[in-house]
């Protein structure tokens, strides 16, 4: 696993830690897919109290590849 940057983000208004994770899906799958994918990871860790800690997920941003056979403007 890579190092993972740390640093204390001031602007915080809530006392709790984000971790900023990358998932990485075919070319094929469009941004409403990957969030439903997520959500559903998610969804699957609700009733496990191993992950009680985790208070929630924001999808924030969908990067897409530049070798996609159909390129539109974004």
């Amino acid at each position: 696993m890579n190092e993972v940057y740390e640093f204390v983000q001031h602007g915080h208004k809530i006392d709790e830690n984000e971790l900023v994770v990358e998932f990485r899906f075919d070319a094929d799958v469009t941004k409403e897919q990957a969030v439903r994918m997520v959500d559903r990871i998610v969804s699957l860790a609700d009733n496990d109290n191993r992950f009680a800690k985790m208070s929630g997920h924001t999808p924030k941003m969908y990067a897409l590849s530049p070798f996609r056979e159909e390129i539109t403007d974004v």
